[in-house]
């Protein structure tokens, strides 16, 4: 199995599980840093890709690579080159090599960037508004056209993650919330009170990857991940009872986006969130 992006926050839950379960597996990353264990290679460049499925042999690929939104934003080209162009090589390469079963994690900005007063399911029409949602849409559709006859293909349309160990994020909030820091006396999560945030810890995301990648057989080439529903203020209280630290809140009116019904995975897979509450309440016994 190849994992790309290894090296990022969801991909080292990846590979920790893989490695947990004794999984044979190719972490790969265009930059490992002080990693002995990741293989490096850049998706944009073909000979890296195909070098990848000439060595090995691979019977399953989870594709976490990608440019995320605001860096998306502000280098659109580099966006393009890994986001589509990467994506494509390396499917490309994956059906070429008979590949059995191809993961994509995909977001749910593939709905658009709007709040949305109901949860959105996978029968809902995918409606991209910016580049980086468009992205994630036109790979799953290439996926999907694929899916019949060359390769299983299938997608996960991520929510907010949270958890330790985020690195690069125009949201520090979603870390910081788990890792307390005596430089900092406050948390800023930048929504309104009434805000509805879709939030999934990062080793829920890592669970639901690998079931998608091992389970035998699928029922949809395409999911959303189930997630919790917090209003904002609410999640305020939680954070400072158990953390004992203050959060600030944004302003009025400023509220996240879409909303994603992750029932069908849910009920396909038996699967069960662990709840932000439970990992908050643990995160307060290890201070």
């Amino acid at each position: 199995m190849i994992v790309t992006g290894a090296g990022g926050h969801i991909g080292h839950e990846v590979c920790r599980l893989l490695r947990n379960a004794e999984s044979k597996f190719l972490p790969v990353d265009v930059d490992p840093g002080r990693a002995t264990n990741i293989i490096e290679c850049d998706l944009t460049r073909k000979d890296h890709v195909r070098r990848l499925f000439q060595s090995h042999p691979v019977r399953a690929v989870i594709h976490l690579a990608g440019i995320l939104p605001t860096a998306f934003h502000s280098k659109p080209f580099a966006g393009v080159d890994l986001n589509l162009m990467g994506s494509f090589e390396l499917l490309r390469q994956a059906v070429n090599a008979q590949v059995k079963r191809f993961v994509f994690a995909s977001s749910r900005s593939v709905y658009g960037s709007s709040f949305t007063p109901r949860p959105l399911s996978e029968l809902d029409p995918a409606a991209p508004d910016e580049p980086y949602g468009a992205s994630k849409r036109v790979v799953e559709l290439v996926g999907e056209t694929l899916a019949g006859s060359a390769i299983e293909f299938v997608s996960l349309r991520i929510s907010r993650v949270v958890g330790p160990g985020i690195k690069k994020t125009a949201s520090p909030w979603r870390s910081q919330i788990f890792e307390l820091s005596r430089e900092r006396d406050y948390i800023q999560i930048p929504f309104a009170p009434e805000a509805v945030l879709p939030l999934v810890h990062v080793e829920d995301v890592a669970r639901m990857l690998v079931t998608v990648a091992e389970t035998a057989k699928l029922g949809s080439p395409i999911y959303n991940a189930p997630a919790e529903m917090w209003e904002a203020k609410y999640l305020k209280e939680l954070i400072e009872k158990n953390r004992r630290v203050r959060v600030e809140l944004g302003p009025e009116g400023v509220h996240d986006g879409p909303l994603c019904d992750g029932s069908r995975f849910t009920e396909e897979f038996a699967f069960q969130l662990r709840g932000l509450r439970e990992r908050l309440l643990v995160c307060q016994n290890e201070d």
